[in-house]
């Protein structure tokens, strides 16, 4: 919805000649690209009560971390939705999205894996590249 608004919106030009959206996408980029504070970081349990003792406080650590954690983790946590509020916190509906739609198809193992860890790749590299 604020995309279509934005979109259909005269796009006046900044001080330094960038155009209102474009502002706005470099704002969200790096707001989503922030390391946040340890108690707003992603910590991995195995299980209730069962943590791995690996954390991560930006997309680009925990792009890492979803490489070599334990696959028990991995389902863990995307069986509860924790990854996709995780990123909804960093402000990133968008991943958000596409990781609950990974929770729907129900992946184990090393499929989920490789979902997960492309789906977040290509995320960052868009926001990376975000002019």
């Amino acid at each position: 919805m604020a995309q279509s608004l934005i979109a259909n919106h005269p796009s006046p030009i900044g001080q330094t000649g960038e155009t209102v959206p474009s502002k706005i996408l470099k704002n969200v980029a790096s707001n989503v690209l922030r390391s946040v504070p340890p108690q707003n970081a992603f910590y991995f349990y195995r299980a209730m009560g069962s943590p791995t003792g690996a954390a991560a406080r930006n997309l680009p650590d925990f792009l890492g971390i979803l490489n070599t954690i334990d696959l028990t983790s991995l389902q863990f946590h995307l069986g509860r939705g924790d990854f996709e509020n995780w990123v909804k916190m960093l402000g990133d509906n968008t991943l958000a999205k596409q990781l609950a739609d990974l929770k729907e198809k129900k992946l184990r193992g090393e499929d989920l894996r490789l979902q997960l860890v492309d789906a977040v790749k290509a995320r960052l590299d868009s926001l990376q590249k975000t002019p």
